[in-house]
């Protein structure tokens, strides 16, 4: 191992922009990686809030939905190709929360969530890639 990258630190506040989202044609979403703490401190209390309820399924699908703003508000930077009514729409951040704490009949709340996530994922797997090459394992 090498300690060489000791003192350096990994920036997970700029964020990148992602495509190729699965379910989510056309769609690029700007986003940090899942690993960002304030998105891990959010979370971990929304999970601690929800306790027992999450061993039921309405108690998971609550905690997704509760979720979206945690998302929007530390995932999520800026997307492209997303349109409202046929119109391009332009990223805000309340539109984002909006969107991503929506529990509606087409499932478009859902797949927003998931797609997010999927992309912040993906950042993190390769902040860690990077992590593990710069730490000469």
């Amino acid at each position: 191992m090498d300690i060489g990258n000791l003192e350096k630190t990994a920036d997970l506040s700029a964020g990148e922009w992602i495509g190729d989202i699965p379910d989510m044609e056309g769609i690029e979403f700007k986003v940090r990686s899942t690993n960002y703490k304030p998105f891990r401190v959010a979370t971990a209390g929304l999970a601690r809030r929800s306790g027992k309820r999450l061993n039921t399924d309405d108690g998971l699908n609550d905690f997704n939905i509760a979720t979206g703003k945690p998302l929007a508000e530390h995932i999520l930077i800026d997307w492209k190709g997303l349109t409202e009514n046929g119109k391009p729409l332009p990223f805000s951040k309340e539109k984002a929360i909006a969107i991503l704490t929506a529990e509606d009949d087409f499932g478009i709340g859902a797949k927003f969530r998931r797609g997010v996530e999927w992309a912040g994922d993906q950042v993190a797997d390769r902040i860690n890639k990077q992590a593990g090459e710069a730490a000469g394992n």
